[in-house]
């Protein structure tokens, strides 16, 4: 009996195992990990309108701005640049739970989502 009870675990515990690899394969997936690929990330839409913040430890330009989602919901981001970007630069921004910015891009305001026009005037 003992043989059986250990044997059931032993199957219990490898399906689970089998399982968690699987959707870590599904939800990490190296398309997904990079930091320029949008899947799995949420876009927000800014406009420099300062100066950066600082030059930190690491050479880069720190920016703290204020972003907004396609539905015009707003959230304070943070993230870093190799340079000083232009005043009235349009950015796109990838983000994530975990690491915040991970990307951005430069857009025109013709690229911005239509909604948020008049957040953004030209």
């Amino acid at each position: 009996m003992k043989g059986f009870a250990m044997k059931k675990i032993l199957l219990i515990s490898g399906l689970v195992l089998i399982t968690i690899v699987a959707y870590s394969m599904f939800f990490f997936s190296p398309d997904r990990l990079t930091p320029e690929n949008p899947a799995g990330k949420k876009i927000y839409y800014t406009v420099i309108d300062h100066e950066p913040m600082m030059l930190n430890d690491e050479k880069r330009y720190e920016y703290h701005v204020v972003g907004y989602d396609k539905n015009g919901n707003e959230k304070n981001l943070h993230f870093t640049a190799s340079k000083i970007l232009k005043d009235g630069a349009y950015l796109e921004l990838y983000t994530t739970t975990l690491r915040g910015v991970t990307y951005w891009q430069e857009i025109q305001y013709e690229q911005l989502p239509k909604n948020l026009n008049k957040i953004f005037s030209k």
